[in-house]
């Protein structure tokens, strides 16, 4: 997930190093629908992704998927709080209105 990211602000090596001792992981969509790239228009999806840490603990991270980009492409964005991610998606439609 981290590895997709093209973020600058997203988790880093802290978050990734609890990630690697992860011993389970669920997505949940909480917006949008999945991005297809052969759909013409602008997309965005968000992606709740709860990880179970080796102590029982879950951490959550945000998955901003979409095409909000000067090409149309699709990028993929990470953010530690769903606020976080929402902003970004925020300010990602406010670009190209």
């Amino acid at each position: 997930l981290l590895r997709r990211a093209e973020n600058a602000d997203r988790p880093g090596a802290e978050v990734a190093a609890l990630l690697a001792e992860a011993s389970g992981h669920r997505i949940t969509q909480a917006f949008g629908r999945p991005c297809r790239s052969v759909r013409a228009g602008l997309c965005f999806s968000l992606y709740e992704h709860a990880f179970l840490l080796s102590d029982g603990a879950e951490v959550s991270l945000w998955e901003l998927e979409h095409t909000a980009t000067p090409d149309g492409r699709h990028m993929c964005e990470v953010y530690a709080t769903e606020d976080a991610a929402r902003d970004a998606m925020e300010r990602r439609a406010a670009q190209v209105s």
